[in-house]
């Protein structure tokens, strides 16, 4: 089986240092072990190999949409020409609408998986969700939105690289680290508020949004912070493996009012920090309930609740045998049940059981 990943944006240098972004590219990785796979993104012109992934990236020659989520290219059709299975990351988006009306043209099913982000689209008009193969969607929470098409909807979580992300055995450090991008909707300034002044907080994540930015840093006058910036590879796995509690403080509803009902459909933070054994304090919204358990691999708080988030995170530090407990849990669950590996194969066992399914219909 030929599968080809397409997502509108690629990940990292060059490209955008989010889940939405990694997600395709870690799905792709373990799934080139097991199928032929390829990659294809959108930004900058490259190829390159890794391990038995191919990744490509092209150079739209245009977009629509303002946040690059539709981009145009005509490569688009070639490369879905080689696949036998096309899935497509980002299903509110111009890239989705293309990916559907090319696999009618083509006779290739099509697999959507949505992450949360949206741009300019066509998908009512052109009733994607119905010309689909089925709907890969990363959490229960997200399923929701699609109980109109169950029939075509199957869960597939998401997962973390235990081979890269796992314990150290270096001391934890009292300390609370988020790693992430430094948007409002995560909330951060809620930890930073939430904890002791004399608490160490350590903030890895690039800024995308300036006056929260500053926000962050007036937030932080005063108090133990500090701002990492971007981290990737051994450094951000440092940073996991010596916290004493990593926390992700989501909320629905930003700090200057704007809505987000899908901030959080899964948080591969949170299954990085399990399966590196860091306790974790989430707030309960979207899909982070599914991925930590409750007083088992970490303490669920009220989302926008600085007290409450702050309280949990210093009841952990103040705890380090607790701590210690629920981080070994949260590593125990990944491995049982967010590898990546595991992603791959709830997605191959999809396709071989839809795609079929797909064809008989186009041929009546």
């Amino acid at each position: 089986m030929r599968v080809l990943h397409v997502s509108p944006l690629a990940f990292g240098t060059g490209g955008v240092v989010g889940g939405g972004e990694r997600y395709p590219l870690e799905l792709a990785r373990a799934m080139a072990r097991v199928t032929d796979t390829r990659l294809v993104t959108f930004g900058q012109q490259q190829i390159m190999r890794d391990g038995a992934l191919r990744v490509k990236s092209y150079r739209p020659l245009g977009y629509v949409g303002r946040k690059k989520l539709g981009p145009v290219h005509p490569s688009l059709a070639m490369e879905m020409a080689w696949a036998d299975v096309v899935h497509c990351h980002q299903l509110q988006t111009f890239l989705a609408d293309q990916c559907v009306l090319l696999g009618r043209l083509l006779r290739k099913p099509v697999f959507l998986t949505d992450h949360g982000g949206g741009d300019r689209h066509f998908n009512r008009r052109l009733r994607n969700v119905e010309g689909a193969a089925g709907l890969l969607l990363v959490s229960h929470f997200n399923a929701r939105g699609f109980s109109q098409h169950q029939a075509k909807v199957r869960v597939i979580h998401g997962g973390a690289d235990t081979e890269r992300f796992r314990p150290s055995g270096a001391p934890r450090r009292r300390t609370a680290l988020y790693a992430g991008r430094l948007v409002p909707y995560k909330g951060i300034h809620h930890l930073i508020q939430g904890v002791l002044p004399q608490t160490t907080v350590r903030i890895a994540g690039a800024p995308y949004h300036d006056e929260y930015a500053s926000l962050l840093k007036r937030t932080a006058t005063g108090r133990d912070v500090t701002f990492l910036g971007a981290l990737h590879g051994d450094a951000l796995v440092h940073e996991y493996t010596t916290a004493g509690v990593a926390a992700m403080p989501s909320v629905e509803t930003d700090i200057y009012g704007k809505r987000y009902p899908k901030s959080e459909i899964l948080g591969l933070m949170l299954l990085e920090a399990m399966a590196c054994e860091t306790p974790l304090v989430c707030s309960a919204i979207g899909g982070m309930p599914e991925l930590v358990a409750d007083g088992e691999t970490g303490l669920i708080v009220p989302p926008g609740d600085s007290s409450a988030l702050g309280e949990a995170v210093e009841a952990l530090l103040d705890d380090p045998a607790r701590a210690r407990a629920l981080g070994e849990a949260g590593r125990r669950r990944v491995l049982e049940h967010f590898t990546w590996k595991a992603v791959a194969e709830r997605c191959v066992a999809t396709y071989r059981e839809l795609a079929p399914k797909m064809r008989a219909e186009r041929t009546t």
